[in-house]
């Protein structure tokens, strides 16, 4: 999907060190630009609603610092393969 990056989310530093993720991928909508508040950059985004893994997923704005902090960028095949709910949403809105 053009214009989206995937990232698989982690509940913790330490779990990302460890690769354990929440069976969740945040889609971070880079095509529609940042915004900076509070000197932190913002994007927006279609995430997890809940930690339960393959979660339903609603519209939200997501900050650098949580992605550098508790995500890891993965393909989006990958992100398919781990949150179908998530695609469900995205495909629906195309």
């Amino acid at each position: 999907m053009k214009g989206i990056r995937f990232y698989l989310e982690h509940n913790s530093k330490r779990d990302k060190r460890q690769n354990n993720h929440n069976g969740n991928v945040l889609a971070v909508i880079v095509a529609n630009g940042y915004w900076i508040r509070d000197n932190e950059i913002f994007q927006d985004a279609i995430g997890a609603l809940t930690y339960n893994p393959n979660s339903v997923v609603c519209s939200t704005s997501v900050s650098d610092s949580y992605i550098r902090e508790n995500c890891k960028r993965i393909s989006e095949r990958k992100a398919r393969e781990i949150h179908p709910n998530l695609f469900t949403y995205l495909d629906e809105a195309n």
